[in-house]
């Protein structure tokens, strides 16, 4: 399964953000097993090149599918790192269920008694 990813304003000939554009790819290829219908998957890369040569990644990732979008932001000194938390956001994605709460509450056993009693 080939999901359209589109990855803008990486450097094509330096080797790191190859690498980093292959992490997009894998991460987005897992999340496709449980999302198969996945319309667009772009990250839009942003540098800035700050004193003394160093530059600063800021990436903006969107991910659309048929009833929901994802969309976030991560940045950072090294563009496979930035990548690398890109990749684990998408993998919470993936674990966390949208609907559900992210914490359960059990009900607690004065709740269960006088609901076992309201029958």
């Amino acid at each position: 399964m080939d999901v359209p990813v589109q990855v803008l304003g990486l450097q094509k000939d330096d080797i790191e953000s190859r690498k980093a554009e292959l992490k997009f790819q894998r991460s987005l290829q897992t999340f496709g097993r449980i999302h198969p219908d996945i319309i667009e998957a772009r990250a839009v890369v942003k540098t800035s090149l700050l004193e003394k040569e160093r530059r600063r990644f800021e990436v903006q990732v969107f991910i659309r599918l048929p009833k929901e979008q994802f969309d976030f932001e991560e940045e950072g000194w090294s563009i496979e790192e930035v990548f690398e938390k890109i990749g684990e956001k998408i993998k919470r994605l993936m674990t966390k269920p949208r609907d559900k709460p992210s914490h359960h509450r059990h009900p607690s056993r004065m709740e269960m008694e006088s609901a076992r009693f309201a029958e």
